[in-house]
């Protein structure tokens, strides 16, 4: 019998067979995205060093939200602007998802979301 952490690893893999299927440029971007998110556990977000655990107030009940919000805004307005050496750099579009991710698993340790939202 597979435990849960088996079972949604074998969804996500089914998901993302389904979408390497469909749409084959959308599957690199995600395991690109996947990859960016996964480098950064050796960086300043990796538990167990000796810094501010940046984690912590990405995740808090009352501040997560406006710090997620406001990287995702400051990452998306660096890569639209011209003119400078960091404009239009795909690595912004990486954090910025990132700090999406942050953000969802904010409410899912709050246990504000499961699976799906409701529609309004």
């Amino acid at each position: 019998m597979m435990s849960t952490e088996e079972c949604e690893l074998q969804d996500c893999s089914l998901d993302l067979a389904k979408i390497q299927e469909r749409e084959p440029e959308a599957f690199r971007a995600i395991k690109m995205t996947l990859n960016h998110i996964a480098g950064t556990y050796g960086d300043k977000y990796a538990a167990g060093q000796n810094i501010i655990d940046t984690k912590i107030m990405l995740y808090d009940k009352k501040t997560g939200t406006p710090i997620n919000v406001y990287q995702v805004n400051r990452y998306l307005q660096r890569y639209i602007t011209s003119g400078n050496k960091k404009s239009y750099l795909i690595n912004d579009l990486f954090k910025a998802i990132h700090y999406l991710v942050f953000e969802i698993t904010r409410r899912v340790k709050l246990g504000e979301v499961d699976n799906v939202e409701h529609k309004i």
